[in-house]
Formats: C-alpha cells, sequence, structure tokens
C-alpha cells in the first residue's frame, strides 16, 4: 500500500522549476518573451487541487483559465483584461480569484512572481 503524502513543503526561492506553456500553446504569446516557470508545491489530482509558484518575465499572453484559480502576487505587476473589457491591475500583495473557462489577457509589466492554487 502506498503512503499517501499529507504535508507539502517548499520555499518561495524554490531552485526547481518547469517551463509553463499557455493552455493554447505557444500561439497564446502575444508579445515578448515571458519565459513562463512553474515550481508545483502540490499537484493531487485525487483532490482536484494543484499549488505553486509561477513566474515570468515583462511579456503577454492570452489565457483561458483551465481551473478555478486563486492567487496572491508576491512581485512584479500584471494587467488582466478580461474578454468584457475590463482590466485588473495587481500588484505585489494583491490577490485575485478567477473562475475556471474565463478569457483573459495577461501584461506582465515587471518580472512577475505569484503563489497559485489552481482548484478543478
Amino acid at each position: 500500500m502506498a503512503v499517501r503524502e499529507t504535508v507539502f513543503v517548499s520555499r518561495a526561492d524554490a531552485r526547481e522549476w518547469e517551463d509553463f506553456v499557455p493552455p493554447g500553446g505557444p500561439d497564446d504569446i502575444l508579445s515578448g518573451e515571458p519565459n513562463a516557470r512553474m515550481h508545483w508545491l502540490r499537484q493531487d489530482e485525487e483532490a482536484n487541487v494543484a499549488a505553486g509558484l509561477f513566474t515570468a518575465q515583462p511579456s503577454s499572453a492570452s489565457y483561458v483559465f483551465p481551473a478555478h484559480e486563486t492567487f496572491i502576487v508576491l512581485e512584479g505587476e500584471v494587467d488582466i483584461e478580461m474578454a468584457d473589457g475590463r482590466v485588473v491591475a495587481l500588484g505585489p500583495g494583491d490577490m485575485a480569484s478567477f473562475r475556471k473557462g474565463e478569457s483573459s489577457v495577461w501584461t506582465y509589466r515587471s518580472p512577475f512572481k505569484k503563489f497559485v492554487v489552481l482548484v478543478q
């Protein structure tokens, strides 16, 4: 019988990152080179939850939320333009939550880092 992990620990200055490609693929990158990366704290398919750190460089990309997403900005600034034209401007300390399936365009105005929780 496999032991189920119950505690997940990492650091905000994590050293292990993987490349992140928008759900729509490289064609979703509208400008710049985001060099987007993810450091997963937890990916739990059984609980339908994932959490981790995300970073990106100044750039712009289309993004359809693949899950309900809640995050806190740790570094940098981003403008998130929603399909209805609303723009959500966020910086360090700001928190936001978006519904699965929403369409948006993210414009990273400076090197960006967030801690994110995804729930299916």
